[in-house]
């Protein structure tokens, strides 16, 4: 009886493997909304941690460069919140993605931004009065499914997973990482 299952797996496997998700020559059109459900955002400056709420926007585009893997690139707003302080970053990103199993993929994006950091707190703002600016690079590995619509329209929930490697406000350096559960809009031309 195991031997069967373990045969019946395995052409499943095979069999759904075969198929492709994108073809080589593909356009991509995506848009994606993050935090609809769940976002959490952890940052470290000297030695203190706060944690916030955040909700973003990405529009990205893709090409596809062999079946099932694409290059894509793209831009990206995303703003967070805690208390009474606001943190706004504009970002673009270059990357990839693959298509493990239909419909399943993986991807890797490399992020570079420009922050402005509003801060409410009175104990921060007798150090730096008003706003502040600042950098962000980091990695960001993300995972989803493409369900589609129709041939050439489908949804991506996903969820991905953004480290910083290099972050400044003015001439200080903190740490930033996002776990962000997200939905997409993908069209393929």
């Amino acid at each position: 009886m195991k031997k069967l299952f373990l045969i019946l797996i395995g052409c499943v496997c095979l069999t759904s493997m075969s198929a492709q998700t994108i073809s080589k020559g593909t356009v991509m059109a995506n848009t994606t909304l993050s935090n609809l459900s769940f976002n959490s955002v952890t940052i470290g400056f000297e030695g203190d941690k706060t944690s916030s709420s955040r909700f973003g926007l990405q529009a990205t585009g893709g090409y596809a460069i062999m079946d099932d893997l694409a290059v894509i690139a793209g831009v990206g707003f995303q703003s967070a919140g805690a208390s009474d302080s606001r943190a706004n970053v504009l970002d673009c990103f270059v990357g990839a993605r693959y298509y493990v199993i239909p419909n399943v993929y993986a991807g890797a994006k490399l992020a570079f931004g420009n922050v402005k950091l509003s801060l409410g707190d009175e104990d921060i703002e007798e150090l730096i009065s008003g706003s502040v600016g600042g950098s962000t690079f980091g990695v960001e590995l993300n995972a989803g499914y493409t369900y589609f619509l129709t041939d050439r329209f489908a949804i991506e929930p996903g969820v991905s997973y953004y480290y910083g490697i290099s972050n400044k406000l003015e001439d200080s350096k903190f740490n930033l990482s996002m776990l962000s559960f997200n939905v997409g809009f993908i069209y393929l031309f």
